[in-house]
């Protein structure tokens, strides 16, 4: 059940993540701007400034978003299922003592 448990909520809560910070982001930009996000950045009335600042805020936007939500499944997985129900790689590490 909790090898089930992560693939609903460590995979798909990232991706909810991104579509929201994605949304979030894109609403914030028209506020603040008063223009469209740009949506392909090779177009010619997009400059090349407002394309590069709107991949950064976009890029970090939607990986701290990520990240944050990824962090949160993890724990709450492991706080209910235990650290075998996650991956390898996100399983805690425990160092042996080697003396």
């Amino acid at each position: 059940m909790g090898k089930l448990a992560w693939q609903i909520i460590g995979v798909g809560a990232p991706i909810a993540a991104a579509f929201v910070a994605r949304k979030t982001l894109t609403f914030a930009w028209e506020k603040s701007t008063k223009r469209p996000a740009p949506s392909n950045p090779v177009d010619d009335e997009i400059s090349m400034s407002e394309a590069l600042a709107w991949t950064i805020v976009s890029g970090v936007g939607v990986a701290v978003a990520q990240l944050v939500v990824q962090r949160i499944a993890a724990n709450t997985v492991r706080n209910n299922f235990g650290d075998e129900a996650l991956p390898k790689k996100f399983r805690k590490q425990i160092e042996e003592a080697t003396d």
